[in-house]
């Protein structure tokens, strides 16, 4: 089986996506996890909207022009 981690980063000063294939399930999870940390560095949650759900995390900050999310892709 097949595992990706997916990044999208928006904001008012640019953006970045990325696609991360991964050779386990581990690899995938850890690479979710340091991307899921990054995300929630860099808005502030009580500002934010926020999604956390094992395989998707998204952050949505209105007032920063944030948007951001990562996914965990199997299959």
């Amino acid at each position: 089986m097949k595992y990706r981690v997916v990044f999208e980063y928006q904001s008012e000063d640019g953006a970045m996506s990325d696609v991360y294939n991964c050779r386990d399930k581990q690899q995938a999870l850890d690479k979710f996890a340091e991307l899921r940390d990054s995300l929630e560095h860099v808005a502030d949650a009580a500002a934010s909207q926020v999604i956390d759900e094992p395989d998707h995390y998204s952050v949505i900050n209105r007032e920063a022009g944030i948007m951001a999310y990562v996914r965990l892709l199997e299959g």
